[in-house]
């Protein structure tokens, strides 16, 4: 994992625990979700979910959804 995955995996956790303080379910299976996705090293389900391929390239991230 490199620094910049490390550091976003920080941030969900941040976020997460906030989330499991507000009883937030919705929240917290979606960022559940991205924080595994960022430990196998995978693209955000998230972006690959609900942006456009066209908003993806504009964010540099095209590159990762495709197979």
């Amino acid at each position: 994992m490199n620094n910049e995955q490390q550091a976003e995996l920080e941030r969900l956790e941040r976020v997460l625990a906030v989330a499991k303080r507000n009883g937030n379910e919705f929240f917290i299976q979606n960022i559940e979700r991205e924080i595994a996705a960022v430990q196998r090293e995978e693209c955000s389900p998230l972006i690959e979910e609900y942006l456009t391929e066209e908003e993806r390239a504009s964010m540099g991230v095209a590159e990762q959804t495709e197979i």
